[in-house]
């Protein structure tokens, strides 16, 4: 339980993805996920785009299991050179990629009073720090 960030950065065909995530998980079971993704390619850029995620989560021996009730993508802090429909379609896909898949279990690698760490269903491994 508690509040837990993390940060990754990737660079793929010469756009930059940056996402930050901070994750509340409650005493209660539920949790909430905010996640900012930054993307650049060349000059253009899009900043903080927000994506709110809010549910119930579970753990059991070494999983964390979480099921989606609402996602909310409601603002970009910046956006450079791209255009409304493009961000507006951005926000779509993220929108429809945490909807469309509302279960999602990881297994918790590592876990202390100030790191977490889990590997998710696409075996992508997340680090978090406690904030």
């Amino acid at each position: 339980m508690g509040n837990w960030q993390s940060f990754t950065r990737t660079l793929n065909n010469g756009t930059e993805t940056t996402e930050k995530e901070y994750l509340t998980l409650n005493a209660n079971h539920t949790f909430a996920l905010v996640i900012l993704v930054s993307l650049k390619k060349d000059e253009a850029f899009v900043k903080d785009l927000r994506i709110e995620i809010t549910g119930n989560w579970e753990s059991r021996d070494n999983m964390l299991v979480y099921v989606i009730k609402t996602v909310n993508v409601p603002a970009a802090k910046e956006v450079y050179l791209i255009s409304q429909r493009s961000l507006e379609n951005l926000a779509a896909n993220f929108k429809y990629k945490y909807e469309n898949d509302t279960i999602h279990m990881g297994k918790i690698k590592y876990a202390d009073g100030t790191n977490l760490t889990i590997i998710g269903e696409k075996l992508r491994e997340t680090k978090y720090q406690r904030q």
